[in-house]
C-alpha cells in the first residue's frame, strides 16, 4: 500500500480540485489540428502550475513526489472534466525511460521541454513487420565516426507529423539474436530524410502515422543507454505505457460511465436492456479498479519492469472494449447518425469513443503477446 499519509493526499488533493475549479479547463474541439493547439496551451498550462512530472526527479524537471500523488492528479483532472495534455507519449512513456537511462546531459537538455510541451515526443517502435514481434524490427543504423546513418520504416507513429523528437529503436549488429542487437535513439524530428505520412483511421482522426527514414543522421550522444542493449530500456519504456494507461484510463472510463448514466437518466429510460448493460460495465470497472490498487504498489515500491506489467494491459483491455461496447451497443444503428440522442445517449462522442476502443488490444503490446507474456514468465508455461 501507500507509505503516503492520508492527510497528505487528502490536502493535495484538495489543492488539485481548486486549483482546477478557479483555471476552467478548455473546451477540446473536435478538429484534429485545433485539438492539438489547445492540449499543447493546456500542457503549458498545467508545467506552469506545477501539475507535470510529478513523480520525476528534480534532475528531470520534476516534483520528485510520489505515484500516488500522481494518481490523485489524474482522478481529480478525469473527474473535473479536464482533458489530458497532448504529450502523454513524453510523460507516460518515454520520458521515465529517458529519466533512468539517460545521460545528465539528455535529460537536462530534453525532460524539461518535453514536460512543458515545448517539444512533443512520437514512439517509432511498430514497423510494417514488426508490430507485435517488436524485437523483429527491420529499421537499421550504422554508426560511421559521430554519427548512427539510420535506414527503415515505422509506422502507427501517433502524432508523429507534429512531433519535434522520436524515441525510435533500431537494429545496430544484425548477426545476434534478435532481442540482442537492438539500440535505443533519440532523434530530432527535423532531421533531413524523415519523412511522415498520416493515416485516416475509422474514428476519422489522423494522429497515427507512418514515418520513413532514408539515411538520417543521428548524432551518436543521442544513443539512450548502451549501444546493442536497448532492449531492456524498450521494456521499462513499454513497462511504463502500460501501467501509466492503465491508472489514467480506470480514471476516465470510470467518468466515461458516469456521464453515460447520467445522460440515460436524462432520456428517461430504465428497462431491462439498460440495466444489464450498466451491470455488465460495473464489474468490468470493478476488476479494472482491483488491479489498478496493485499496479500503484508496485509503482510505489519501484521494482521497475514486471510481467505483471502484461496483467494490467490486458485487464485494461477488457475494461476498456466492454465499457464503451456496452454504452455503444445501446445506441443501434443511430450510433452512425451524428447528433443522434438514442435514450440521451449522444452518438457523436459513444460512437467514436467505441471504435477507438478497439485498438486497445493491439497498441502498447497487443493482447496475444501479452498472453504469452504471462503464460511464459508468470504460469512458467513452456514456449510454444
Amino acid at each position: 500500500m501507500s507509505t503516503v499519509p492520508t492527510e497528505e493526499l487528502d490536502a493535495f488533493r484538495a489543492r488539485a480540485r481548486e486549483w482546477l475549479a478557479a483555471v476552467g479547463p478548455p473546451e477540446v474541439p473536435l478538429d484534429l489540428d485545433a485539438r492539438f493547439a489547445v492540449l499543447r496551451r493546456w500542457q503549458r498550462t498545467l508545467f506552469d502550475a506545477g501539475w507535470l512530472g510529478l513523480s520525476w526527479s528534480k534532475e528531470a524537471g520534476g516534483q520528485a513526489l510520489t505515484h500516488a500523488h500522481q494518481l490523485v492528479f489524474v482522478e481529480e483532472l478525469v473527474r473535473a472534466r479536464a482533458p489530458q495534455p497532448i504529450g502523454l507519449i513524453g510523460l507516460e512513456v518515454v520520458g521515465p525511460s529517458i529519466d533512468r537511462y539517460g545521460t545528465d546531459e539528455q535529460r537536462r537538455d530534453l525532460l524539461p521541454r518535453m514536460l512543458s510541451g515545448a517539444d512533443i515526443w512520437c514512439q517509432g517502435f511498430s514497423e510494417p513487420e514488426a508490430g507485435s514481434d517488436l524485437a523483429s524490427l527491420r529499421t537499421r543504423a550504422v554508426l560511421h565516426g559521430d554519427h548512427y546513418v539510420v535506414t527503415g520504416q515505422k509506422i502507427w507513429t501517433s502524432w508523429a507529423h507534429e512531433a519535434q523528437w522520436c524515441a525510435l529503436l533500431v537494429r545496430t549488429d544484425p548477426s545476434v539474436r534478435k532481442q540482442a542487437g537492438i539500440s535505443y535513439l533519440l532523434v530530432d524530428m527535423s532531421s533531413p530524410g524523415i519523412t511522415t505520412r498520416p493515416i485516416r483511421q475509422m474514428t476519422g482522426d489522423r494522429e497515427f502515422c507512418e514515418v520513413f527514414l532514408d539515411d538520417v543522421r543521428v548524432p551518436r550522444s543521442n544513443l539512450l543507454g548502451r549501444e546493442n542493449e536497448g532492449w531492456a530500456i524498450t521494456s521499462h519504456t513499454l513497462g511504463s505505457e502500460r501501467s501509466g494507461a492503465t491508472l489514467r484510463r480506470r480514471v476516465e472510463l470510470e467518468v466515461a460511465l458516469e456521464d453515460a448514466l447520467g445522460q440515460l437518466r436524462s432520456g428517461g429510460i430504465d428497462d431491462d436492456r439498460v440495466r444489464a448493460a450498466v451491470g455488465r460495465s460495473h464489474i468490468a470497472m470493478r476488476v479494472l479498479d482491483a488491479q489498478t490498487r496493485r499496479t500503484t504498489d508496485r509503482l510505489a515500491a519501484d521494482t521497475g519492469p514486471t510481467p505483471v506489467d502484461s496483467v494490467d494491459k490486458l485487464v485494461l483491455n477488457e475494461a476498456e472494449q466492454t465499457v464503451l461496447a456496452e454504452i455503444a451497443g445501446l445506441l443501434g444503428p443511430l450510433r452512425a447518425v451524428p447528433g443522434a440522442r438514442p435514450l440521451g445517449l449522444r452518438s457523436d462522442r459513444w460512437a467514436h469513443e467505441h471504435l477507438y476502443s478497439r485498438a486497445a488490444s493491439i497498441y502498447g503490446g497487443s493482447a496475444q503477446v501479452q498472453r504469452t507474456i504471462v503464460a511464459e514468465r508468470l504460469l512458467g508455461l513452456p514456449r510454444g
